[in-house]
């Protein structure tokens, strides 16, 4: 009964991890580059998809618009028939924005998870910079493609 147990937490636990995917990228050019990657980010789940990509001499960049805050109070007093008011209110706004600067682009990794592909892009510190989820293992490859043609350096 224990070993049945642990071979079902084993088949469970690696059903849930990913798995890197052996590729070696083709070159392509910089406008396919762009394009493919432009397809891919659009193509990202609602939560995560941006609301537009640019692309620059520098850098990818993309973002999901602008986040405001705003904070304030206001008050009134009647007066007769009327009602003498005064108020305050300050807004704050950021452009929600990711940039991939070409010359940080490490790595570029495959990975299949729940038949699903997950292209991971790092910089050359190793950091995260880039999750994408792509539907085709085709569509991955050129995806990788894509990042490493436009990586500088």
């Amino acid at each position: 009964m224990r070993t049945f147990a642990i071979a079902a937490l084993v088949l469970l636990l690696t059903g849930c991890v990913s798995k890197i995917v052996e590729y070696t990228p083709s070159r392509i050019s910089p406008e396919q580059a762009r394009s493919v990657i432009e397809q891919v980010l659009m193509e990202q789940p609602l939560k995560t998809r941006p609301e537009q990509v640019v692309f620059t001499d520098e850098y990818i960049g993309y973002g999901s618009g602008i986040l405001s805050t705003t904070s304030g109070f206001a008050s009134a007093v009647p007066l007769g028939g009327g009602a003498i008011a005064a108020g305050n209110s300050r807004t704050s706004s950021k452009a929600v924005q990711t940039r991939i600067y070409y010359n940080s682009i490490g790595s570029v990794a495959l990975y299949s998870k729940r038949g699903r592909w997950v292209v991971q892009t790092r910089s050359t510190g190793g950091s995260v910079m880039n999750s994408s989820l792509v539907d085709t293992q085709k569509k991955a490859e050129r995806f990788v493609d894509a990042m490493i043609s436009l990586k500088r350096g």
